[in-house]
């Protein structure tokens, strides 16, 4: 008799144990960096990605962040276990897959299919990792391009000397640019680069075009600005995690699944975002002028190669995809970023 009760006991704990919710270990904090909010398409894409995340056995509890220094610094302090930034804010925490987003990395589309898929795969596993945090993920979010009040200063680079760029303040290839330019960087952040430049602090700025909306740079470029048609750099969105908050091999499963199955939906919506701007908007940038802006972003690259603000890694693997898909290119036979390319 007592064998059978000692039985019955042991079934029922089991049923009790089957039936009851997740753990609260399953459950993690998502802490998703998006200039609108909760009605953002950042914050939208990454519900897709709480749903794969629960068929992994986790349940994330996704936060809405408007700054990003906020989520960034919450993420360090440890009150979220993942936060979806953008690749110049990565950079502290990975810096080879923040190092994506440097100035002049990339200007094609296809260009940055390669790197990222190539940061998906197994062999970039090591360097996606770094000081506790692993990069889960990382999407396209646009090609980035310098917008102006006054379209007459997109009209050649010595034009932008003396005028006032809204830049972000962390970002120090920014600030190296503007001053190479001859022109005055004036510090911001995400939130503030719209209403500086709208309120005429600023004469220009730079942004993806999935930013001209909600920044509502409308307002600063109408009615004598505009945009030049010149990629500055590849902005990036990317999932950071505290890598002993979740299993050994979450971070390679979500890269290969983030490449799969969100490259081409969030690419889609960068490339909707760009037909979506007025074509009196552009400004044709002639060959002279994209040489010239070229060898200016190299110059800058070297001397942050020296200073080591960018991976290494990726400064040279950036550079053999711009010579793979452009042999023509004068820095593929120079020394610049460790060496020739060919």
């Amino acid at each position: 008799m007592k064998h059978l009760i000692r039985s019955g006991l042991a079934l029922l704990i089991a049923l009790a144990a089957t039936a009851a919710p997740a753990a609260p270990d399953d459950a993690r904090q998502a802490c998703v960096f998006d200039p609108v909010g909760a009605d953002g398409f950042v914050y939208d894409l990454f519900r897709d990605y709480a749903v794969q995340a629960r068929e992994w056995g986790y349940d994330l509890d996704i936060r809405a962040y408007t700054d990003e220094a906020v989520a960034a610094n919450d993420l360090k302090a440890g009150k979220c276990d993942m936060a979806v930034l953008s690749g110049v804010r990565t950079r502290q925490f990975v810096k080879f897959a923040g190092s994506l987003d440097m100035a002049g990395g990339l200007q094609r589309y296809a260009d940055l299919r390669k790197a990222i898929g190539a940061m998906s795969g197994p062999k970039a596993a090591p360097l996606m990792r770094a000081n506790g945090y692993e990069v889960a993920g990382v999407v396209p979010l646009g090609k980035v391009f310098l917008f102006a009040r006054d379209r007459a200063h997109l009209a050649s680079l010595d034009k932008l000397a003396g005028k006032r760029i809204a830049i972000l303040e962390y970002d120090r290839a920014s600030r190296l640019i503007t001053e190479e330019a001859g022109a005055s960087p004036v510090p911001a952040s995400i939130a503030s680069l719209g209403p500086l430049f709208n309120n005429g602090s600023a004469d220009l700025t730079y942004a993806p075009a999935i930013a001209y909306a909600p920044l509502e740079l409308g307002q600063g470029v109408r009615p004598d600005g505009g945009m030049a048609d010149f990629v500055l750099a590849m902005l990036s969105g990317q999932i950071v995690i505290h890598r002993d908050r979740f299993d050994a091999d979450f971070g390679a499963r979500s890269r290969a699944w983030v490449f799969d199955t969100l490259f081409d939906t969030t690419l889609a919506r960068a490339r909707k975002a760009e037909n979506a701007l007025d074509d009196d908007l552009w400004v044709a940038v002639s060959e002279q002028q994209t040489t010239q802006y070229r060898a200016m972003f190299r110059r800058v690259r070297e001397q942050l190669w020296r200073e080591e603000w960018y991976s290494h890694r990726m400064q040279r693997l950036l550079k053999k995809i711009r010579c793979a898909g452009d042999a023509g290119l004068a820095e593929c036979s120079q020394e610049s970023e460790g060496g020739t390319v060919y």
